[in-house]
């Protein structure tokens, strides 16, 4: 099976300049460019397995539920990222960018992307469509929920639990258990919607 991307935006070709080569890119129908990306009622199962480069967890969501049921994903770590130890257990469909670093004992889901230079501390666990943007700081002994953005440079504190469906705007800090879906903002972050 040959590999290929799902996306063509600019996560996308960041990705694309940190592998070296391109891979075949599939979009939505709509946003199809002639000689560069391919039309994704075209992508079949049988000859391809996949990877969702679309950074918004949501919207990385949608895709996978709306892929045939039958198709494969891989991971891509970069090269360039540290992984200390051997994951406690790790998904398909992740990636996992040049510059992050992984400690140990870490669990990840299924489509989580962690971008540049993202820490991830030991024992952490990380659910499903996880967003990390730019030089996010996860501390230790961290469970956080599903379809969770988090903007750069934000951190967490170790011991912390956050719930699925939240955002956090750039340069927060999460220092206690975040329970209620919303976006949040500042450090420590207080929730504005």
């Amino acid at each position: 099976m040959k590999k290929v991307f799902i996306g063509y935006g600019g996560f996308c070709r960041e990705i694309i300049a940190d592998m070296g080569y391109k891979l075949k890119c599939f979009v939505d129908d709509k946003f199809h460019v002639e000689g560069e990306t391919y039309r994704l009622s075209e992508f079949d199962p049988s000859k391809y397995e996949a990877l969702i480069v679309v950074g918004d967890p949501k919207l990385r969501k949608s895709i996978a539920d709306n892929l045939p049921k039958e198709t494969k994903f891989w991971n891509y770590i970069s090269k360039h990222a540290v992984i200390m130890d051997n994951f406690k257990s790790i998904g398909v469909g992740n990636i996992i960018c040049a510059g992050t670093i992984i400690t140990t004992n870490v669990s990840i889901g299924n489509h989580v992307q962690l971008n540049l230079s993202t820490t991830v501390g030991h024992d952490t666990v990380i659910s499903d469509y996880v967003t990390t943007a730019p030089d996010v700081s996860i501390s230790g002994n961290v469970d956080i929920g599903d379809c969770v953005y988090f903007g750069t440079k934000s951190s967490v504190r170790e011991k912390v639990t956050i719930c699925s469906n939240t955002i956090f705007g750039l340069n927060s800090g999460i220092v206690s258990n975040i329970t209620e879906v919303g976006t949040y903002v500042g450090t420590p972050c207080r929730k504005i919607k």
